[in-house]
Formats: structure tokens, sequence, C-alpha cells
């Protein structure tokens, strides 16, 4: 009885599996290719997009999985791994864009298909570990230069125009049929004001004395106006000034004019003041428990009004360790970034004063303020910005000549066109078992 259930089991040949690649010491068999094959029909189809060859579709995926084995192995060779809180939220994200929970998206993927929750969780995290392999050779090797980045933020302004201006203005005026010596008459007179203001004259005043536009006695201040209500003939001018500057003589059928661009901002700037902060520590176990510092502290703090003489407290007190205050300089910081009593020191400074020592868990610190600004956090978001989208341009531009180095490097050997793997196997008699296999 075991034997006739053996011949009848084995009557016909068995193709367990065929090897259609070998690439480095990994192989992609015939069954992954056609599984990987129908899942690209399958999205062709949801695309509308025929499929005109089914040969070609097939190399093309076999392409496609050859450069994702050699991805592998470098992500393997690297330690290069997705942990399962990273995984879940990635998962979470797009639950969310489909306006799922996680239990209705896996419950909606294992309706459509066996173990279609887990198949859909492991391409993910092969995602992103395609991601992190990405990062580490491609995207973190790709510098960008600060010129980059301010001609980017630059052609995004021209593109969006959110930019406020405000300008100053002088107007000579011409009357409606003005001779030619009356245009000479008023130029002359344009040419003295601005010789005025170039020898340092203060723009207002010499408004107010000789302007004839409607804003002369507010000083010519025309206020913030956008790129679309700057007159047109003010436009170009205004594109060439930097805040501070001002024009040369402008001329247009009502008269001479001279602008000044008193200032320029975003609309949707988002101006912070931030404190450029350097900071010592003389170390002393009873700081706290003094409470006060010493007359003498208050004298050598008082002593301190330049950064060069902030820094001499590293000579004056060398046998505190130099890692103690290796990091004195604290940069560019607003109020809320800094704690709370070192904000409180220098809150009444003006740059260049030294804050009153007080006392700290280390000892006693005395900080240095160096500048005060207003900074536009908004800018700084934009240049952050700025930043990760050209060094994804430049990376996207590198990545598939890194891949195809990386094949070019590997062993990998196609057998896609071995007849014995792609035609049909013959049929066996009964009774001659066979199975057939690499």
């Amino acid at each position: 009885m075991l034997a006739l259930l053996f011949n009848q089991a084995w009557s016909k040949p068995i193709l367990l599996d065929r090897v259609v690649a070998v690439v480095n010491d990994d192989i992609i068999l015939k069954s992954e290719l056609d599984y990987e094959t129908a899942l690209a029909e399958q999205e062709l189809r949801t695309r509308n997009i025929d499929i005109a060859d089914q040969d070609e579709l097939q190399l093309k995926v076999l392409d496609r999985m050859v450069i994702e084995t050699l991805q592998l192995q470098q992500i393997k060779q690297m330690g290069l791994k997705v942990s399962d809180e990273e995984l879940l939220t990635q998962i979470q994200e797009i639950a969310e864009q489909n306006n799922l929970t996680i239990m209705a998206l896996r419950d909606r993927l294992n309706y459509s298909a066996p173990n279609g929750f887990e198949d859909f969780r492991e391409r993910i995290r092969k995602q992103m570990l395609f991601q992190k392999l990405r990062e580490a050779e491609v995207l973190s090797k790709t510098q960008v230069t600060e010129d980059e980045i301010n001609n980017f933020i630059q052609r995004q302004k021209l593109i969006e125009n959110s930019d406020e201006y405000r300008l100053k203005h002088i107007l000579v005026s011409l009357p409606e049929s003005a001779t030619p010596a009356q245009r000479d008459e008023a130029r002359a007179q344009a040419e003295s004001i601005l010789q005025k203001l170039q020898q340092g004259e203060d723009f207002g005043q010499v408004a107010v004395r000789f302007s004839d536009g409607n804003k002369a006695l507010q000083g010519g201040d025309l206020g913030w106006l956008t790129h679309d209500q700057i007159p047109t003939f003010f436009a170009k001018s205004v594109s060439r000034l930097k805040p501070g500057q001002i024009s040369d003589i402008i001329r247009s059928p009502v008269g001479f004019h001279i602008i000044k661009l008193d200032g320029q901002r975003n609309q949707n700037s988002q101006l912070v003041k931030q404190y450029h902060v350097y900071r010592f520590i003389l170390l002393s176990d009873d700081a706290k428990n003094a409470g006060q510092p010493s007359n003498t502290l208050i004298s050598l703090a008082n002593s301190i009004d330049s950064l060069e003489k902030f820094k001499q407290l590293n000579d004056q007190y060398s046998d505190i360790p130099a890692s103690v205050n290796a990091n004195g300089n604290l940069g560019w910081q607003t109020a809320r970034e800094m704690p709370a009593d070192y904000f409180t020191a220098i809150a009444p400074l003006e740059p260049g004063q030294t804050a009153r020592p007080f006392a700290t868990d280390e000892g006693w610190v005395i900080l240095y303020l160096d500048g005060i600004r207003e900074q536009d956090k908004a800018l700084d978001d934009k240049r952050q910005h700025a930043m990760e989208t050209l060094r994804m341009k430049k990376a996207n531009e590198s990545f598939e000549i890194w891949l195809r180095r990386l094949r070019d490097e590997a062993l990998v050997d196609i057998r896609y066109r071995d007849p014995e793997i792609m035609n049909p196997q013959p049929t066996h008699s009964e009774g001659d078992p066979q199975i057939t296999g690499d």
C-alpha cells in the first residue's frame, strides 16, 4: 500500500524551483520572480497601463530584484536595522493617510491576500532599510554650499513674492508740460539732494525740506509695501537695493525720485530676539551656600568690558581644568533656549557688558553678552528646508550612479534565458518519479 501511494504521489514531475539569477552569494528563484512580476502587473493595472511584452516586464522586475539584493547585502554588511518602534510608526502614518486604524489596515490586507499584512509589514521594513542605506551611502556625503542655499531662497522669494519693503521717498516734481529748461533744473535739484544724502544727511529730514511727495511731512516714509504695491518705475531699483541703501535718481512722468530701502521682511516672518553669550565657570563647592558673590568677584566681572578681556579669564584661572570651560561660547540663543538663571543675569545688559556672577552647583558662573539681534525664525526654517531640498536633489542625481556602480562591482549571473528554467518541463511516465530543481 505504501509503494502504491508513493507511485501515485510521484507519477508526475514536481518542479520545486529554479535559480534565475546569482548575486554574489545570494540567489533569486523563479518563484520569487513570478511573485514580484505578479505584483508589478497588479500595480500597472491600477495605473491603467497595458503590458505590451510579458518577457520584457519580467526582465525589468529581475533587474530591480538584483539591485535590491545588492542593497540588502550592503545593509547586512553595514549592520543597518529598523526597530519595531520605527516600523510601527511608519505603518501608523500609512494607516492614518488612508483614514484607517492599524487594525483595520491589517484586516483589509489579510482579507485581500493570505498573510497580506505580514507581507506588507516586511515590504515597509525593506523600504525603510533602503532609505537608511541611501542616507548613509549618498545623502550623508552630499554637501550643499551657502551660496546654493542663498540662491535657492532667492528663487523661492521671486516665486512667492511674499516680501515686504519699507521705503522712504523723495520727489522733485515736474509741471505737466515741462520745458527742457524745467527738466534740467529739476534734475539738477535731484542731484543736489542725492549728494546731500550720500554725504550722510538724514533721509527723513531731507525729505521734509525738499520733497514734493505727499509723504514729505512723514519724512518720505511710504510704509511697508508688498512687491505688487511698489510703483512700477520703482520696482527694478528696489530689487537691487539692500536695507539701508539709497537708489540713484529715477525718472518718471511726474518727476525725479530718490528712494531708500529702510527695511525688508517676509510677510510670514517670525522675528525672535537672540543673544550671543559667553560663559566662564569658577569651580566652587560652596557657591550655593555662600548665596552672594564676593566683592572681589563682582569687581572682576565689572572690569570685563570686551570679549578679549573675558577670554583672559582662562589664563587668569589656569588651574581650572580646560574641559570645564571648553564650550564657553554658547552661540546665539533665544531667552527660551537658555537656562532661566542665565537669561535673568543677561536681561538687563547691553552688548559688551558682563553679568553679575551667580551661583550654580558647579560654582560661580560669569556671563558675557557679546551681541543681540533679531532673527527671522521662518528664515531659519527656510534655510533648513533649502538645505534638505538641495541635498535630496543632489542625492537623487547621484543615487542611480551609486547603484549601478554597486552592480558593476558585484558578481551577477543572470540565468533568465536558460531554456531549462523558462520552458515547460517534459512529462515523465508513471512509475518513474523525478524531482527536478537547482
